[in-house]
């Protein structure tokens, strides 16, 4: 994991370029973004994941660990249509942060991060949709709100947040400059511009720890 968090750390130096326009990020969005299939004896669940680190032979795909069940498979279906069956993972429940590994390598990876914004700002969300392909939403976030495993941060401010099929670990990045804000684990089923997001660099301080 210390191997992960330092490409991580290396992509995120160099990649703080200058804004673009949002269809740029989008296209990284769709790009970037993983479906993954919860398989499971007696049924299945969706979730979104998202390509954090590749290598020449396989990647990782950063999600929700609450997306996490019991003699369950994962199936990894990329942009390109392709898919696989994760060959293990690493979680971290306090955080709600799960790693899969995909037997997959050289896939695009976002890894460039910046701390979450402590005032309004525009986000790019993505998530990936059986029958709709991909959908990337772009919403103003008028305060910043998060929630790790549906318990209030302690700076954050107390909402009732619903988990809806699709949207947990889906990448949130900032619209201005394409930028990783942090990863969905909620949003308000009829406020769609509040999201309950893990911050950036706490996934970030979570791969550099090795914890």
């Amino acid at each position: 994991m210390l191997v992960v968090a330092l490409a991580w750390l290396a992509g995120a130096a160099a990649g703080r370029a200058a804004p673009a326009g949002t269809d740029r990020w989008g296209t990284l969005l769709a790009q970037v973004a993983v479906r993954v299939d919860v398989e499971l004896p007696g049924g299945r669940g969706a979730c979104t994941g998202w390509v954090g680190w590749s290598e020449p032979a396989r990647s990782a795909v950063y999600t929700a660990a609450h997306c996490f069940r019991d003699d369950a498979r994962y199936r990894l279906e990329f942009s390109t249509g392709d898919a696989v069956y994760a060959t293990g993972m690493a979680r971290w429940e306090a955080l709600d942060l799960m790693a899969l590994w995909a037997p997959r390598g050289l896939l695009p990876a976002l890894r460039v991060w910046k701390p979450l914004p402590s005032g309004p700002f525009r986000v790019l969300y993505v998530l990936r949709d059986r029958d709709a392909g991909v959908r990337v939403a772009d919403a103003h976030i008028p305060r910043v709100y998060w929630e790790i495993r549906f318990q209030n941060h302690p700076a954050a401010v107390a909402l009732p947040l619903y988990s809806a099929p699709g949207t947990s670990g889906s990448p949130v990045v900032d619209a201005a400059d394409g930028l990783l804000v942090g990863m969905v684990v909620g949003f308000l089923v009829d406020r769609q511009d509040i999201a309950a997001v893990v911050p950036a660099q706490q996934i970030h301080a979570a791969l550099l720890n090795g914890r």
